[in-house]
């Protein structure tokens, strides 16, 4: 792109996408990522980890896949608006354990295939984890599916562990009297925080440094108004960075400046989330 060449820069540093070499770890992402870590490793059954959209639930479990996998045997489902059935087998497709037949198989079937899988397994000290991103999209009957897969167990440990991510909505869906059981065997919830604003600088400072260009990091007083429209939620700030550099390239400049933060905001309809003196606006 023209305006990444004006920089000298080969690669997009503000990209969308999550990518694990653009990793930042805040104190709210290195505490939880400590706590999945933590409650699989002592076997704990159901993890639930909450997070407003783009705070980097995602990028998260991208980062911990190399040591999920080489823990775990991992299925990992993306697209969670799933019949429980449809669940079942869409955590043995991600194993790569399904057949023909399987594929006609009714829900108590797969449920049994799932158990013997798990059995298979146990002997080579391997446990399953399945992992649900955007699992507030999971009906309730789905759920309450995973409640009852979480009974696998031997006399001296659980056979499978479940990790749910989702948005706030999933807490106030967890809650719901009819899910009162799985409640119940929820033993660690965490939430996924957006990053203060001394963190939001030293993460956009890190996001340039990797392509070459932390002498473009913004001066504090335009980190305070790029804070003011994002509230430090990195999606929101890359959306935001990555417009203010095509307005900077637009205006020859080599510098993020605030006018190029607010040109930005304005072609993205981004209103400030804080007003002057710092307290959230009432939008």
């Amino acid at each position: 792109m023209n305006h990444l060449k004006f920089f000298g820069i080969k690669e997009e540093p503000f990209r969308l996408t999550p990518d694990r070499d653009f990793y930042f770890p805040s104190r709210s992402h290195s505490t939880v990522a400590d706590v999945i870590r933590y409650g699989l490793d002592t076997g704990e059954g159901f993890l639930i980890i909450y997070g407003e959209v783009g705070t980097g639930k995602t990028m998260l479990l991208r980062k911990l896949s190399t040591y999920l996998h080489s823990h775990y045997d991992t299925a990992y489902i993306i697209s969670p608006q799933l019949s429980p059935r449809d669940l079942l087998f869409a955590i043995l497709q991600d194993l790569d354990a399904v057949d023909e037949q399987t594929s006609s198989q009714n829900a108590p079937a797969l449920f049994q295939n799932i158990y013997d899988y798990l059995l298979s397994r146990n002997p080579l000290g391997k446990r399953l984890l399945v992992i649900i991103d955007e699992a507030q999209n999971l009906p309730e009957d789905s759920i309450e599916q995973l409640r009852l897969l979480s009974n696998f167990e031997t006399d001296k440990q659980k056979l499978m562990q479940i990790l749910l991510v989702g948005q706030p909505e999933l807490k106030t869906k967890i809650y719901k009297s009819s899910l009162r059981q799985l409640r119940q065997r929820i033993t660690i919830s965490e939430t996924l925080n957006p990053l203060s604003r001394p963190e939001m600088a030293s993460y956009i400072n890190f996001r340039l440094n990797r392509v070459g260009r932390a002498d473009m990091t913004p001066s504090p007083s335009v980190n305070k108004i790029i804070y003011r429209y994002t509230n430090g939620t990195p999606r929101l700030v890359n959306k935001l960075m990555s417009r203010a550099l095509l307005m900077t390239y637009a205006a020859q400049k080599q510098d993020i400046d605030k006018k190029s933060i607010k040109d930005a905001a304005q072609s993205l309809d981004m209103t400030p989330l804080f007003n002057f003196w710092g307290r959230l606006q009432k939008i």
